[in-house]
């Protein structure tokens, strides 16, 4: 892959400050995205009904009722005004779910349907996570996770712990581990070996957190994995296992890099690429090239490295139009049909609550 060109298709005003982005990967619906909100009113002491939110769903390149798809029209099909937003993602496999976490606690599922006439997410259910006994005010769900087969959900929480539901039959408690000293920011499963789940919690000077840990579904007790991070130097806010490559295991930190671990010893990186601006997200390219890893990088902007064959990153595209904190970005979803001639991507800031829907091109 040679460098990259990343230009802005069209933009929108969110309203409220956005963090997370995910188009839909189910066939038929990969011009559908979600973006999510979070509004913290600042006046009251700091509680989930202070924390507002929404769920924005989009569609792009089709208009509001399908349409012509080789137009660049983005539009909004449904705003959700729910609790504040930290993480949502599509189920892999089926039933066309999205899981949000929410700072209230809560994990939620919704359906996309066009059962109406017109694409929404209809509400499924909700789980209100356990808590610290200690500390149960405040709860925010932060990060999930689908298991590859789509049937488990891990979500971590700022009290450091990681909890396990079943979606077969609701949203069933299945384990939960309290294994880090802070927020635990991120948790995913293994592409790899869908028992495992690794976690990572925030690093604060002088505190005894800073572990990456991989925890297995089989084993209720302690991970089976804990290792000290000392090549992380801050906490790591995002962990991609990639499927493509054997026991490879991503990571991005506040630390301003990215990277690469094997999954069966996880006390040392194999190769790392400083970026700026701290990483908070990493998404992988999965249908059109594997090897292209889009980064948020909080404080800076929205980068693209390639991970070559010999484990080393390369940073090969920047995209540097918006103004604010860089939390939200996905590739869409689209392999062959549909817009297979373009390789677009959706991003999205925090205060000055700005989308951009992008298309990269080699330079």
């Amino acid at each position: 892959m040679g460098k990259l060109n990343i230009e802005t298709i069209t933009s929108h005003d969110t309203e409220q400050p956005a963090d997370s982005i995910e188009w839909c990967p189910h066939d038929g619906w990969q011009d559908v995205f979600v973006c999510g909100t979070y509004q913290h009113e600042r006046d009251e002491e700091p509680s989930s009904a202070n924390r507002v939110g929404r769920i924005l769903l989009y569609r792009f390149g089709a208009g509001p009722d399908g349409g012509d798809p080789t137009d660049d029209t983005l539009s909004l099909l449904q705003t959700i005004d729910r609790s504040a937003v930290l993480d949502q993602k599509w189920n892999p496999r089926t039933n066309h779910q999205l899981a949000v976490a929410g700072a209230d606690g809560t994990l939620a599922l919704y359906a996309l349907s066009d059962t109406s006439g017109q694409l929404q997410l209809d509400p499924q259910t909700t789980a209100t996570l356990a808590g610290d006994e200690t500390e149960e005010r405040n709860l925010l769900a932060l990060a999930l996770d689908w298991s590859p087969d789509g049937k488990r959900i891990s979500v971590s929480d700022s009290h450091g712990c990681i909890q396990l539901l079943n979606v077969e039959d609701g949203l069933q408690s299945v384990h939960s581990w309290k294994v880090h000293g802070f927020e635990a920011w991120t948790c995913a499963f293994s592409r790899h070996n869908e028992n495992i789940i690794f976690s990572d919690g925030i690093y604060l000077a002088g505190g005894d957190d800073c572990f990456l840990c991989a925890h297995d579904v089989r084993c209720p007790g302690e991970p089976i994995m804990k290792g000290k991070n000392k090549t992380h130097s801050a906490g790591v806010t995002s962990l991609l296992s990639f499927a493509r490559r054997d026991h490879i295991l991503l990571t991005g930190s506040y630390d301003e890099n990215v990277r690469l671990f094997d999954e069966r010893q996880l006390k040392c990186s194999v190769s790392e690429l400083p970026l700026h601006g701290g990483v908070w997200r990493l998404r992988s390219n999965p249908l059109r090239e594997p090897d292209a890893i889009l980064c948020a990088c909080m404080y800076h902007n929205f980068s693209v490295v390639q991970l070559n064959a010999d484990d080393s990153f390369e940073l090969v595209g920047v995209y540097g139009e918006h103004e604010s904190i860089c939390y939200g970005c996905d590739w869409q979803q689209v392999g062959k049909g549909y817009r297979s001639g373009r390789n677009v991507i959706a991003t999205c800031s925090f205060y000055d609550h700005k989308l951009c829907v992008s298309e990269v091109t080699v330079a």
